[in-house]
């Protein structure tokens, strides 16, 4: 279901995604996203101080 997800971030508009990192493995589509495969929440919570500032 995650492809299918970031499909639709991507229609939204969405030019970045932060997911867990096993799921990133998984995909087999290329999208035109920045996606961003994390770990924990520590390392979720790092990218998206990256990303805001």
């Amino acid at each position: 279901m995650i492809e299918k997800e970031l499909k639709e971030a991507e229609k939204l508009g969405f030019k970045k995604c932060i997911i867990p990192e096993n799921n990133k493995k998984l995909l087999k589509e290329n999208l035109k996203l920045d996606i961003i495969g994390v770990k924990n929440i520590k390392e979720a919570m790092k990218e998206v101080r990256t990303i805001i500032n």
